[in-house]
């Protein structure tokens, strides 16, 4: 067996000090985030019976069976992620909620940790949930913030495997938004894996058609939500990231959504982004001109769109019926 060219068996290093030995295992557990494997500590040169000598001194810390923490190494979320993917047999990674959150995807930290790994081994983990799967290849997983995860795009096909469908479609649109991936590469994937019985891809496929449908990122949660609540409408889409201009071309203002057809104009406005002076000030002026055009703007807050949507769909019905 072999571990990054680092032959298992004491032949392997003889004549190679003890403090070339602490080098090399210091230098696997700091990318570890202090953590290193019993294949990992063999591999750098210390018999089975040298690391459990250290564990009953305290000079290492024993995580998992198998998986072993330098001591003074924090003991933080990234490290237990680490020791629970270090933990599962064969190519594996964060997954589901805990990748999602590792890129971004959620701002929310997951109550328990997952790990997908292409081996199950059938046993319970005090720690953390493993789930198997077939279709897991090696160029699935990357490094992200020192921890080994699924890819983004993998991520949020799985992610309906163990998330509600409207969890699945906000960390969807946000990894649209932030550009870790595109409508069709998650197609793609869909593609790939895609079989009866696969988990996760009911959920994302109909979300993903959606999207190519559209064919348009928003640039925020709000606008994603003012996008949900229409959605159930009879009508299209309405065009995101509007420009308007003058008829000498003189440039008016962006507006979140337009429908050029019926001359409307749809702002979401958050008091993040909306309600300082300069912003309230020059909102102002941008619909007094997009009103002298012929132009009708319609503005929706947060709080309209969430305790209100069917108010909201009765304004965007009106559009299209009056």
């Amino acid at each position: 067996m072999a571990i990054e060219g680092i032959h298992i068996g004491a032949a392997s290093w003889h004549g190679v000090g003890m403090e070339e030995r602490e080098h090399r295992l210091n230098a696997i557990a700091r990318d570890q985030r202090g953590l290193f494997t019993i294949a990992q500590g063999l591999a750098s040169g210390f018999p089975r019976a040298t690391i459990n000598g250290r564990v009953a001194r305290g000079t290492y810390e024993s995580i998992f069976p198998g998986i072993y923490g330098m001591a003074g190494s924090e003991d933080s979320w990234h490290r237990s992620v680490v020791a629970s993917v270090l933990s599962a047999a064969g190519p594996a990674g964060a997954s589901h909620r805990t990748a999602a959150h590792l890129w971004g995807l959620t701002s929310r930290r997951p109550d328990e940790i997952e790990v997908v790994t292409s081996r199950h081994r059938r046993r319970k983990h005090p720690g953390f949930v493993e789930h198997e799967s077939k279709d897991l290849v090696e160029s699935d997983v990357v490094t992200v913030d020192g921890v080994p995860v699924t890819t983004a795009v993998r991520t949020v096909v799985d992610l309906g495997a163990s998330a509600p469908p409207w969890i699945v479609e906000r960390c969807l649109d946000t990894g649209l938004r932030k550009k870790l991936f595109t409508a069709w590469q998650v197609r793609c994937f869909i593609a790939r894996v895609a079989r009866p019985g696969r988990i996760g891809v009911g959920t994302i496929r109909p979300l993903i058609e959606e999207r190519l449908m559209w064919k348009a990122v928003t640039e925020s949660d709000l606008e994603d939500l003012f996008r949900a609540v229409i959605k159930p409408l009879p009508f299209p889409m309405p065009q995101p990231q509007y420009r308007l201009f003058e008829p000498l071309d003189d440039f008016v203002g962006r507006f979140d959504f337009a429908y050029p057809a019926r001359s409307a104009l749809i702002e979401t406005d958050s008091e993040g982004w909306h309600m300082d002076p300069v912003s309230f000030q020059r909102d102002r002026e941008k619909q007094n001109r997009a009103h002298a055009l012929g132009w009708t703007v319609y503005r929706f807050t947060w709080r309209q769109l969430i305790d209100e949507p069917e108010s909201v769909r009765a304004i965007i019905t009106s559009i299209w019926t009056d």
